[in-house]
């Protein structure tokens, strides 16, 4: 079932009980209505009753004998019956001509309440207590309400007949209104079914009507969703191309270098040589495996274990690794500043991401500034750690300030350092994840200075 017709169903049975609740308990209370004027009309009757039969002794002759035929006219135009009881005696002082008979029980009844109003074999009964001159009476008018019954009757049948013939049209008009309701959803569809990795530059079409529904919000997550996938697909077919364009450099030059090896018998010197050249160039092809798959780990949706951990730790690591890859590099580190607010070292994060970013940095810093120095100074600022890495290198053009960070992006003025182009990329995505914002500061010839600044 489709949520159209799920919709029209869904309404139509909620019509039903909504419209039936109404049609029933309409019904109910007009039944109760009609009962209670027809018991009025009872007890007004056996008011007037009281007054032909025990004041019609003040009545004269003449007069009597025409009170007669009212009497007899009367009976005809209401169509109820009339029963006088002596109230002491239960006699009956006035016998109509119906086969009810009332309990001693319920003559007390009336006795007791002075007028009472009952139901017996579906004929509606008032009793009235009267006392008169001539003693103490208990009157009992009853009767059948057949114009109110057949007033009830056609009100039923109507009442039937409009809910019967409202569900199916409220069904049609479900299905009618659902259909016109989510033919915008289908257009959408539609639309959504003809974009492909081919084309997904396509976005959907928002109204121009204002104000804001869910299909305007649809539209937009789409293609906020569509900008998102184009976005990432791109990404991927430039990281693939980038990829593969850095991966065969050094193969080439691996299978290059064995093949001249192969040409010809060389002496154990000659392949001494080449093999320190193969292992140069495996181990360049090893560090480009281990950036992409670093790459690869920080663009897992998975959260990271983090935790508390300490700046100048990790700091310390990075600079004990590279005085052992670097030995004769000079790095000057002074926390002076942070002395009185040494709390600030602590930051929480994920240790190996950090130490991973702060290397990056470190480790361009040593090498474009080798033999020079570099230095790393920590200061308080707003209240927050500031880190700066400071070398002594070539700086960076102003053209290439806002291509450091990009993938495999390596500038024409450090081509002769070794590198991937993948140590500041993954530095980004790694200060990002942990809200650190860095500023790049460089001048040509004078060296560059990177500032982090931790939350």
């Amino acid at each position: 079932m489709n949520l159209k017709t799920k919709l029209a169903v869904n309404s139509t049975l909620l019509f039903a009980f909504t419209v039936g609740l109404v049609l029933a308990g309409s019904f109910l209370l007009f039944k109760n209505h009609r009962q209670d004027l027809y018991y009025e009309r009872l007890e007004d009757s056996a008011l007037i009753t009281a007054f032909f039969y025990f004041e019609k002794d003040e009545i004269t002759k003449v007069d009597s004998s025409r009170y007669q035929r009212i009497e007899i006219q009367y009976k005809k135009i209401t169509n109820q019956t009339i029963r006088i009881y002596n109230a002491k005696t239960k006699e009956l002082y006035l016998k109509d001509d119906i086969d009810i008979t009332l309990s001693d029980k319920e003559l007390k009844a009336i006795y007791k309440n002075r007028i009472l109003h009952f139901t017996k074999e579906n004929r509606q009964f008032t009793g009235l207590f009267y006392k008169d001159n001539q003693g103490d009476f208990i009157i009992v008018v009853s009767g059948i309400d057949a114009v109110g019954n057949r007033q009830l009757d056609v009100l039923a049948l109507m009442f039937v007949g409009f809910y019967l013939l409202g569900i199916p049209l409220n069904f049609l008009l479900g299905r009618f209104l659902a259909r016109q309701t989510f033919r915008p959803f289908e257009d959408v569809i539609a639309k959504v079914n003809t974009i492909t990795t081919e084309n997904l530059h396509s976005r959907l079409d928002l109204s121009t009507a204002s104000g804001k529904d869910e299909i305007k919000e649809l539209i937009t997550t789409f293609n906020y969703l569509f900008e998102r996938l184009e976005s990432g697909i791109e990404i991927q077919k430039n990281f693939l191309k980038n990829a593969s364009h850095e991966l065969k450099t050094p193969l080439t030059i691996i299978i290059g270098d064995i093949d001249v090896s192969l040409q010809q018998p060389r002496t154990n010197e000659q392949y001494e040589e080449v093999l320190k050249s193969l292992r140069k160039d495996t181990f360049h092809l090893k560090s480009i495996l281990d950036g992409l798959l670093i790459l690869s780990g920080l663009q897992l949706s998975e959260p990271e274990e983090m935790e508390s951990v300490r700046i100048d730790e990790i700091l310390w690591n990075v600079l004990e690794k590279k005085a052992i890859e670097y030995p004769e590099s000079k790095v000057q580190v002074n926390l002076d500043a942070i002395a009185d607010n040494e709390e600030l070292l602590s930051v929480y994060g994920n240790k190996h991401m950090l130490f991973i970013a702060l290397y990056n940095i470190i480790d361009n810093a040593i090498k474009f500034s080798f033999p020079d120095q570099v230095t790393i100074l920590a200061f308080v600022n707003d209240g927050k750690l500031l880190l700066k890495i400071i070398d002594q290198g070539s700086g960076i053009a102003e053209k290439d300030k806002e291509s450091i960070f990009d993938l495999f992006f390596r500038s024409d003025r450090t081509r002769h350092i070794k590198g991937q182009g993948l140590g500041l990329f993954i530095t980004m995505q790694i200060l990002k994840r942990h809200n650190i914002s860095v500023t790049v500061d460089s001048e040509l010839e004078k060296g560059t200075s990177f500032s982090l600044q931790f939350p």
